[in-house]
């Protein structure tokens, strides 16, 4: 993941460059480079905070219901 998204920035870097004025290039850094970057990253991390926050409710409730059978 991480090689793709050094690959995006250099394109949306080597692209914004290539415009013809300092505000075109911000805008192109902005909208193509920093946002779909911050999107894609906060999208795996609450993906992944999801599946550890399922993963510890499993296991709380494996080891309640051991609790429960050893009573």
């Amino acid at each position: 993941m991480y090689l793709i998204l050094i690959g995006w920035l250099y394109v949306v870097l080597m692209f914004a460059v290539a415009q013809d004025s300092l505000v075109r290039s911000g805008f192109v850094l902005f909208f193509l480079g920093v946002l779909p970057t911050w999107l894609t990253v906060w999208l795996v991390h609450r993906r992944r905070r999801l599946n550890e926050a399922l993963a510890r409710e499993a296991e709380e409730e494996r080891h309640a219901r051991r609790g429960e059978e050893g009573s």
